[in-house]
């Protein structure tokens, strides 16, 4: 069986990104064990304006940013994977092997989504890696044609959300200007169904049962919500936007961004500029999402500003810490985040664990206890604790335990 790479071969801006991208989800992901509506701007978590301010932050820096992060290390891992099997000369065993890996990974975002938390993203990647397949051959050109495509697909859904907005508030203001007297049914439904959209919200601070006091009642739950086994094997709602980061996560290897971000020309005021563009874009769209909710995106204008916020920040912060690792820490391959990064799966499936155990009631049952600024500590306390345990593990082993069962798995035919 292939040895796992030689920590010299490996990309170390990689494994230090890959650790970032871990690490960061877990302030968003947290929020989906604390609260029964983890989304909302004013529902669970608010006790005071600090809480509204900490949810901004957290949204405005995190929220889809380390997921998209994640994502594109994701493609570009798989792309390596591929391009090291096609450089064995094993023919079409190499796609045999590929087609294995991502099977495994399936079935560990099953197990993963099924008996410990339904949020998992594992089993969506592995479907949409089997979409990669045919881009490898492709030239950085053609997969930035794809990526127009596909983004193109996003802004027309924007646009067709943003008309049907128009629409109902076209329906809204004439419906208003009736007299009462004049108004019909539907008219007094368009009126009182716009006023309550657009009607701010209370924090809802009654207390709440502990959910999943047993772990079957937590599978059940699980299961209530994952719907791989009716044939859902990926999220449709992001698949495009999925597929966007991992592509452009192979158009920035095949740049040479990762082994070399000084190869690229004007590569730090390429990055400087796409980092200023995407804070104000995300400043706008979150303090919307969190102050002016209740206030719908009428303007296509507006909607498309709003439509790739996340993947564009996740971008900028790709290109910023890559560069300041190479400039700064590339002779350091051994610190604590990177060996996050070398075991990211592994301490992806150990955040879901420990917030289980936490938050959930066959645990510590802290479940909606804990305002938005109150959680923050917690998440360092994980992060810290994921640190000195990957930096302890990776001192010993060339890989983390999930890590090295998916490679025996994934090779186990093949020997």
């Amino acid at each position: 069986m292939p040895q796992p790479t030689a920590q010299s071969e490996r990309i170390g801006s990689l494994d230090f990104l890959r650790g970032l991208a871990v690490l960061g989800i877990l302030l968003i992901n947290i929020e989906s064990f604390s609260y029964p509506d983890p989304w909302s701007p004013y529902k669970y978590g608010f006790v005071s304006e600090v809480d509204h301010t900490v949810r901004f932050w957290v949204f405005f820096l995190a929220q889809g940013k380390f997921f998209s992060m994640f994502t594109l290390l994701f493609g570009v891992g798989f792309y390596i994977f591929l391009e090291r099997l096609e450089g064995k000369n094993l023919g079409l065993r190499a796609m045999d092997i590929y087609a294995r890996r991502l099977l495994w990974l399936f079935v560990f975002g099953l197990l993963h989504a099924y008996l410990i938390w339904n949020g998992d993203i594992l089993y969506h990647y592995a479907a949409c890696g089997l979409f990669l397949f045919p881009f490898r051959s492709f030239t950085v050109r053609q997969l930035l044609g794809v990526l127009v495509l596909l983004g193109a697909v996003l802004l027309y859904n924007a646009y067709e959300r943003t008309s049907n907005t128009q629409q109902q508030l076209s329906k809204y203001t004439q419906a208003v200007s009736l007299n009462e007297e004049y108004r019909t049914e539907v008219d007094q439904k368009t009126i009182e169904s716009w006023e309550r959209r657009t009607r701010p919200g209370e924090p809802d601070r009654s207390e709440l049962g502990v959910p999943r006091t047993t772990i079957y009642q937590s599978w059940v739950a699980n299961a209530e919500h994952t719907k791989a086994h009716k044939g859902t094997v990926f999220y449709q709602g992001i698949l495009f936007r999925t597929l966007i980061m991992m592509i452009l996560g192979i158009v920035l290897y095949k740049m040479g961004v990762f082994r070399d971000c000084r190869a690229v020309k004007y590569y730090w005021p390429v990055t400087l500029l796409i980092l200023a563009v995407a804070l104000t874009v995300n400043y706008v769209r979150y303090y919307h999402w969190t102050f002016n909710y209740f206030q719908p995106v009428s303007s296509v204008g507006q909607s498309w500003l709003f439509t790739f916020p996340k993947e564009i920040l996740g971008l900028a912060y790709i290109l910023l810490f890559n560069g300041l690792y190479q400039k700064y820490l590339i002779r350091w391959k051994d610190n604590a985040v990177s060996c996050a990064g070398r075991m990211a799966l592994t301490n992806y499936i150990m955040q879901s664990i420990i917030c289980g155990l936490v938050l959930y009631g066959y645990g510590l049952g802290q479940y909606n206890q804990y305002s938005r600024a109150e959680l923050l500590p917690i998440v360092a306390g994980i992060w810290l604790f994921q640190l000195a345990i990957s930096w302890l593990w990776m001192r010993r082993f060339t890989q983390g335990p999930l890590e090295a069962a998916w490679r025996n798995l994934t090779y186990r035919s093949f020997r």
